[in-house]
């Protein structure tokens, strides 16, 4: 995965592109940690961007008791 440099605290981030987890949902279901594991990353990254990808309509989620859900909108992509 890509890195960047964070201005502010100088640490190094993974940067995933919209088509990174897309690609991971594509044709599944996966609760955010599973995303997270798909992309190797934080899980709190992976709901940020997660949440991101649903602002702008191309994934949507739903719970599942506790646990959120997510899979790619039909139209979305």
């Amino acid at each position: 995965m890509p890195r960047k440099r964070d201005e502010e605290s100088g640490r190094y981030e993974n940067v995933y592109s919209d088509e990174d987890v897309l690609s991971v949902l594509r044709g599944t279901r996966l609760a955010t940690t599973e995303v997270a594991n798909e992309l190797d990353c934080h899980r709190t990254t992976a709901h940020d961007k997660l949440r991101d990808l649903e602002e702008d309509g191309l994934v949507e989620s739903s719970h599942a008791g506790n646990t959120l859900i997510w899979e790619v909108v039909v139209n979305g992509s």
